[in-house]
């Protein structure tokens, strides 16, 4: 006999989550994590098909991550990981989730603004939304983003609590950041040393590229549990916060030491297949047209290169003509998906990536051998200009 799923339920989950007298904080919206079949399995897709039958229904803006494949071109998955990856996606959409399927919803989907209180999963959006956008929201699990979906509120838990989110380390980073790689090194080094410590970043060069900043944020959540990095002349409300007493100095050797442990030394020989992937996060669409114009004075690329984007902003790309370029030039982009796609574990490449997340969960979750290079040095060594190869891709 099968036991009725109730709001009561999801209730109890806010209520396991919290000592003593219970709190609770209306939310405004909601973004789900574990959506994809790979990671939940027939036990997960068993469980949401059997939520969208009971009549509950999401009581807020709800969104949800990337799955495991691109349903317009899933020609490497197995048949079977595609249609329950679907069916995954349908039960979701029947209890009123946007199928937006993306780890960057706040670009289109979901919209925030400052002071707008949300329940989200996803490191990198929780951490974006804080952190950027000057929204609120803890760092949800799968199972109380869900349940705050369901009820409307969340838990009056850390980052809703008056001194949730208050920093707790100071960090100072000596040297240069040239690129989007030294960013997401900078702060995967930052959470392996904060922990649950809330961060507060001074910078002695700071650029104003937010995608820079996307990265640094996404390698912080790999490794560090805080929902908030401090970003100073960056983050909103970061000149009220109290600056912490305790100070950690960081330089180019902290984060030289993390890339080693993250990529290989030397790229495979060439009878090796390689596979460079970017878009972890989603590549923007303001991304998109930046690495379309990069990739002008080129005619190709000499190694397959895979784009990871949302539907949203693929739809866009696909009306301005950005996406044609990027296949003239032998780019793949993929929508519906991320790194984690469902043909990379089948085909066990070589990955080379300019995202640290990229690199780590390739490497844990696939077993993949990873190679980290920021995007411009990788079209400088694998571009092939008009009048013969330039790099080693060949």
């Amino acid at each position: 006999m099968k036991t009725r799923i109730t709001r009561r339920t999801f209730r109890k989950i806010l209520e396991s989550i919290q000592a003593g007298r219970k709190r609770y904080v209306k939310i405004s919206s909601a973004h789900l994590s574990g959506v994809s079949y790979l990671n939940i399995g027939d036990a997960g897709l068993e469980f949401l098909e059997d939520l969208s039958r009971s009549g509950l229904r999401f009581k807020v803006r709800t969104t949800i991550n990337p799955g495991c494949v691109d349903f317009d071109s899933a020609v490497e998955c197995d048949s079977e990981v595609v249609e329950k990856q679907g069916r995954i996606v349908k039960s979701l959409k029947n209890m009123g989730a946007v199928e937006s399927l993306t780890c960057t919803p706040y670009l289109f989907d979901n919209p925030l603004r400052r002071g707008q209180k949300i329940a989200w999963a996803e490191s990198s959006a929780v951490l974006y939304a804080n952190s950027i956008i000057g929204a609120s929201t803890n760092k949800e699990g799968s199972l109380t983003a869900l349940a705050s979906a369901i009820l409307g509120y969340t838990s009056q838990s850390g980052i809703h609590l008056r001194s949730g989110g208050n920093p707790g380390v100071l960090f100072e980073y000596k040297g240069g950041l040239e690129n989007e790689l030294d960013y997401g090194l900078l702060g995967y080094v930052m959470g392996l040393k904060a922990g649950a410590e809330a961060p507060y970043l001074r910078l002695k060069k700071p650029v104003a590229s937010i995608p820079y900043y996307k990265q640094l944020l996404a390698g912080f959540g790999t490794s560090g549990a805080a929902p908030i990095v401090w970003i100073e002349n960056l983050t909103p409300g970061f000149s009220r916060v109290r600056k912490p007493g305790r100070k950690i100095v960081l330089d180019r050797s902290d984060l030289e030491k993390e890339r080693v442990t993250l990529s290989e030394e030397t790229p495979p020989p060439h009878d090796v297949k390689l596979v460079f992937v970017t878009g972890c996060p989603h590549m923007s669409l303001d991304e998109i047209e930046d690495f379309n114009e990069a990739l002008r004075s080129i005619n190709r690329l000499s190694v397959e290169t895979w784009v990871f984007t949302s539907r949203s902003a693929y739809s866009e790309a696909l009306r301005k003509g950005l996406l044609q370029g990027l296949l003239g030039k032998g780019v793949r982009v993929f929508k519906d998906s991320c790194i984690m796609y469902c043909s990379l574990k089948k085909s066990k490449p070589y990955v080379m990536t300019n995202s640290v997340k990229a690199a780590y969960y390739l490497r844990g979750s696939f077993r993949l051998k990873t190679i980290l290079k920021p995007l411009k040095e990788f079209i400088e060594e694998y571009g092939v200009k008009q009048h013969g190869f330039k790099g080693q891709g060949y």
